[in-house]
């Protein structure tokens, strides 16, 4: 085999190959990232902390999203962030478990928030979707 000839086999397989690794990590990254949380449903939609061990409810956050798996429990970790909110500390307070005690003594309906934004890093930019479910809590 001459000289030249080896070269430019080297130079066009090295080139096959980039393109290769190319496609790859770009389709790879394209499927991956492109899972985008819709739309948050917070259960039980209405709770009653009278009914409730120690006036403690468990709430769970379940998102829509764009593909599968879903619906699907919304993980408030990368690439999902996100926390849990009340609307009233005064009445109860919420872990970032979804965990939502009532004060002693106190009473009245709150709002839970589930709030979550889906950022997702692609090769062509960021994308970031906010999305929000609620519910109600009622402490005796």
């Amino acid at each position: 085999m001459s000289r030249r000839f080896s070269f430019a086999l080297s130079a066009s397989l090295l080139v096959v190959l980039v393109v290769i690794a190319a496609y790859a990590v770009g389709c790879g990254a394209m499927n991956s990232s492109n899972r985008v949380l819709q739309s948050i449903a917070v259960t039980p939609s209405n709770a009653n902390a009278q009914n409730s061990a120690m006036g403690q409810v468990q709430f769970t956050a379940t998102g829509t999203f764009s593909k599968p798996p879903s619906p699907a429990l919304v993980p408030f970790s990368d690439p999902y962030s996100g926390s849990w909110g009340i609307s009233n500390l005064n009445i109860a307070t919420i872990n970032q478990s979804g965990l939502a005690q009532c004060m002693p003594g106190k009473s009245g309906t709150v709002t839970v928030t589930a709030n979550a934004s889906s950022n997702s890093a692609t090769g062509m930019g960021q994308m970031s979707t906010a999305v929000q479910g609620t519910a109600k809590l009622t402490c005796p």
